[in-house]
């Protein structure tokens, strides 16, 4: 009955501890993911700001683009808005159109629009010089000298015309060199100083003079790479092709790479103005926005470079259209977020890991992802989250595992001091039942006088003695047990012989072994030092020693008691040849009531108090025992006492 109590009072324990560690690993659980989507949360919250300020910063720079173009338009026409989209370099195109007409592109390349100007001397002439060719370039020679920059352009790229004709290359470089000087240094003509430069390169090379062609190339290569990315056409890159051709240009030659580059522009330019070209026509929907309504497309070129278009009515009927790829725009206002913030800019699918927050149209639709630091840290502090969870998992299930267990051997204990209890209660009567029996049955055969011989009478009283005192013997480790284990012992110490308590036990027991022929052996040194002990107690663990000594010699019948010096310690040493313990029963031995299981054991009178009895006493004394036993061979207790001078307990 009392077995299925604890069984069922385990099983509730156990469901009990599963229930809470369940309910803990839960709740740890519940709160690492609550810190993450609040991570994220934080995260995703900083991003949107952070995309909210950039495009409040590209919409208002995009209306500040939009209305000093419209100005710029509106006073100068399209040769000032030429002028004016080829200084925005964060802007790779710039386009118009005003009704049906097609979206021109700005800005316009040098070989796109002839120079303005007087170009044909057959019209401007006199009608006797018309065909004559030096006439003529006096003419337009004696026309430069006019104080308007484009006459005096115009005569000055007529007069190379002639000179050329006249087969004066070199003339013609020269002039071309000064035309091209005036046009570079007057504004809105900037632009054409490119085509002359090309006109003085092939009359350099027409010339034979690579030298100085290669020289006018090389500053024509670099004027054109420190302008507008766009500036320069499929037209023109022709024409540079053929001149480096004509100059022999080799691979690892400079102004090969560059060429290489300034062809990477013209391509790109074209490639940009296809696709804008297409979603201008297609893209819009009519009728036109209001002014000031920015309307924002995205496209792809055949290079697969998104590009983004921003256009705006500035006028009836009237468009601008700003034109930047994605990568240079997202690069211009999101170049530093890596370095100022835990997020990146990408492209739409170009990265695998989940957005935080979409741009939208005015960025190409891009995303923005944790960077891979701020990624590691998520998942490092995630793993730390998974670590605490399997911790507490861990810690809870060891914890209620220690409880449980802790628990079991309690009630294991309990049911082993009850059983030892029970054969306490069984042995003691025992103990006490024969040597009363015995007691009561020589004490009515003298009380009856049944006995006349004098002998046997004394014998009768010797028994009793004997027998009462063993039973006086037994109360006494009994109580002796009962205030050792309540704290209320107390030991008077005082000086003491050990050799003389080891006689007075040995004394006791003497007579028995002799009567059974034992191999007694009493060793004891001449010269051992008093020591502060408790006479009555160390002469009580001798005796206990020398009792299971005697008591389980079994078939050895030998008992040896050393009393000997060491130093500063005496070593008392009580061996016999008898049954022995096995391993379990020396882990045990000490334990109250506690008596080996061994039939020999059972079959000898003994309560299993002695060695608890002396384990306290030994203690006391600031001492130590020792056991060494083998099953059928014997045992040997060894006991330390300290020789100085002990303390009053």
């Amino acid at each position: 009955m009392r077995g299925r109590s604890e069984k069922r009072l385990v099983t509730l324990v156990v469901m009990v501890s599963l229930a809470l560690t369940g309910l803990t690993v839960w709740a740890v659980a519940r709160q690492g993911r609550a810190l993450r989507e609040r991570e994220l949360a934080d995260l995703t919250g900083a991003a949107a700001t952070a995309a909210t300020q950039r495009e409040a910063a590209l919409l208002a720079e995009l209306q500040r683009a939009c209305d000093a173009a419209s100005r710029v338009w509106q006073v100068g026409g399209l040769d000032e808005l030429d002028v004016w989209a080829a200084d925005q370099r964060n802007w790779l195109l710039s386009c118009m159109t005003s009704g049906d007409e097609p979206w021109e592109v700005f800005p316009r390349t040098p070989l796109e629009q002839p120079l303005p100007g007087p170009r044909d001397p057959n019209e401007l002439g006199p009608p006797s010089e018309r065909y004559d060719l030096n006439a003529t370039l006096e003419y337009f020679k004696r026309l430069a000298a006019t104080p308007d920059p484009l006459t005096r352009a115009g005569a000055l790229l007529a007069s190379a015309s002639y000179e050329q004709q006249l087969g004066h290359p070199l003339g013609a470089a020269r002039i071309l060199a000064d035309a091209a000087n005036l046009l570079r240094s007057t504004p809105g003509l900037a632009r054409f100083a490119y085509r002359a430069e090309l006109r003085r390169i092939d009359s350099l090379l027409m010339a034979g003079d690579h030298d100085r062609a290669r020289e006018a190339l090389s500053a024509f290569f670099e004027g054109v790479l420190n302008d507008h990315p766009a500036r320069l056409g499929p037209r023109e890159m022709e024409r540079l092709r053929r001149q480096a051709g004509e100059l022999g240009l080799v691979d690892d030659d400079p102004l090969t790479a560059t060429l290489a580059e300034l062809q990477r522009r013209a391509v790109r330019r074209q490639s940009v103005a296809d696709v804008v070209a297409d979603l201008l026509e297609t893209g819009l929907a009519e009728p036109s926005p209001p002014t000031d309504e920015l309307t924002f497309i995205t496209g792809m070129t055949a290079a697969d470079e998104p590009v983004v278009v921003a256009v705006r009515t500035i006028a009836e009927d009237t468009r601008l259209a700003l034109v930047t790829p994605a990568a240079e725009l997202l690069s211009r206002f999101w170049g530093s977020s890596s370095a100022e913030a835990a997020w990146r800019v990408t492209l739409r699918g170009g990265s695998e890991q989940e957005p935080l927050v979409e741009l939208g149209a005015l960025f190409a639709h891009a995303v923005l992802t944790p960077t891979p630091e701020t990624a590691a840290r998520l998942q490092a502090a995630q793993h730390r989250r998974w670590g605490i969870l399997l911790a507490t998992a861990a810690g809870t299930t060891g914890a209620w595992g220690l409880v449980i267990w802790m628990m079991v051997r309690v009630m294991a204990r309990q049911r082993e001091l009850a059983r030892l209890q029970s054969r306490f209660v069984a042995d003691v009567s025992h103990e006490l039942k024969t040597p009363l029996a015995l007691i009561r049955l020589l004490s009515e055969t003298l009380a009856e006088q049944r006995v006349r011989d004098p002998k046997r009478i004394q014998s009768y009283h010797e028994t009793i003695t004997r027998e009462s005192e063993r039973l006086a013997a037994l109360l006494d480790n009994i109580l002796d047990l009962g205030r050792i284990e309540s704290g209320r012992k107390v030991y008077e110490f005082s000086t003491c012989q050990v050799a003389e308590a080891a006689r007075q036990a040995w004394a006791l027991f003497e007579p028995q072994f002799t009567s059974e022929g034992f191999d007694a052996r009493l060793e004891v040194d001449g010269a051992l030092p008093t020591v502060r002990a408790d006479a009555a107690a160390l002469q009580q663990v001798l005796v206990n020693l020398l009792q299971n000594a005697y008591r389980y010699a079994g078939d050895g019948k030998f008992v040896r008691l050393s009393v000997s010096r060491d130093g500063h310690l005496i070593v008392i040493v009580v061996e016999d040849h008898g049954i022995g313990m096995n391993r379990g029963q020396l882990h045990r031995l000490g334990e109250s009531f506690f008596r080996g299981d061994d039939t020999r054991v059972r079959q000898t009178r003994g309560t299993g108090l002695g060695l608890a009895i002396v384990n306290h006493i030994v203690t006391a004394h600031h001492g130590k025992i020792e056991v060494q036993s083998r099953p059928g061979e014997g045992s040997t207790f060894t006991v330390w006492i300290p020789s100085a001078p002990a303390d009053d307990a």
